[in-house]
């Protein structure tokens, strides 16, 4: 499968795949999963006259792993602005899921100039996002996967068997396809791959609470979440209209998880275009 790079100012190579033209859209996914999350809903905005690319974020396959081990946040969100200047592109629509919708965020706390929109799924924005014993109890892997080789070594028992384990704990509606659990597995399967994506917990996490990321934002986002996300979570969706910009919206969908944009993929993609038609500057489209 063919895919442009470049290489980060920490000296990281990232890999991505672009599709369409027109009005940029930069998709960023999360965990466990990879850029190719994106295929499906890249594709359908593709053909309404966007162009969408999908980043393989630091660590996955195909992009590098980066030597000093940062995963912060804000160097996920400097990533996107270097794939910007890297395009020759000023600013950019971005879609994120999970780790992706993070990356989104503090983007457009630290660069509110080179972002246009968001539409996250399934990750509040950092101002009211969960914390404590309810959060922890809800999402215990924030804990576990943050030992390093200790955790990696659980994630990686019995063929992976954790992957299939939080699908299910985090989508409990969701038939998930064996082959997209296949293609998760397969990306992993080198040690050091897994390790990588296992570290965002222990090395990523600590600057999602930094005060530069706990603010309001100006940028216009659409949030969507599932109906069965905890309710912990759901309690901070409700009150993310506080603290983005303007004219923004908060879906809950009925029946999903924490990956709506693939266990309702006709809606999502419907909910995303209908958005975006009226985001400044991206009103022409093709029908």
């Amino acid at each position: 499968m063919s895919y442009d790079s470049f290489k980060s100012s920490d000296g990281v190579p990232l890999c991505y795949r672009q599709q369409g033209n027109g009005p940029l859209i930069v998709g960023l996914h999360g965990f466990p999963d990879t850029y190719q999350t994106w295929d499906d809903l890249g594709a359908g905005l593709a053909h309404q006259g966007y162009s969408f690319i999908g980043l393989a974020m630091r660590g996955y396959a195909p992009s590098g792993i980066p030597e000093n081990g940062n995963y912060a946040i804000h160097r996920l969100a400097r990533d996107v602005v270097e794939l910007l200047d890297h395009i020759g592109c000023q600013s950019a629509i971005v879609v994120g899921h999970d780790w992706g919708a993070s990356a989104a965020y503090a983007l457009a706390a630290r660069y509110p100039d080179r972002v246009t929109a968001i539409v996250a799924f399934a990750i509040a924005p950092p101002a009211v996002a969960p914390g404590g014993f309810g959060e922890l109890r809800a999402r215990p892997h924030n804990l576990y996967l943050s030992l390093g080789a200790l955790s990696n070594w659980w994630f990686r028992r019995r063929n992976f068997r954790e992957i299939e384990r939080l699908y299910r704990l985090w989508s409990p509606s969701w038939q998930v396809p064996r082959s997209h659990l296949d293609r998760v597995r397969d990306a992993l399967k080198a040690k050091e791959r897994s390790r990588a994506a296992i570290d965002y917990y222990r090395l990523g996490r600590a600057a999602q609470s930094s005060d530069a990321l706990m603010v309001k934002l100006s940028t216009r986002c659409l949030v969507l979440y599932g109906e069965d996300e905890p309710d912990v979570r759901k309690s901070a969706f409700r009150k993310a209209l506080s603290v983005l910009g303007g004219e923004s919206k908060i879906v809950e969908i009925a029946g999903v998880g924490h990956w709506p944009h693939l266990e309702a993929p006709d809606l999502c993609l419907s909910k995303a275009k209908e958005f975006l038609m009226t985001t400044s500057g991206a009103a022409q489209r093709q029908s």
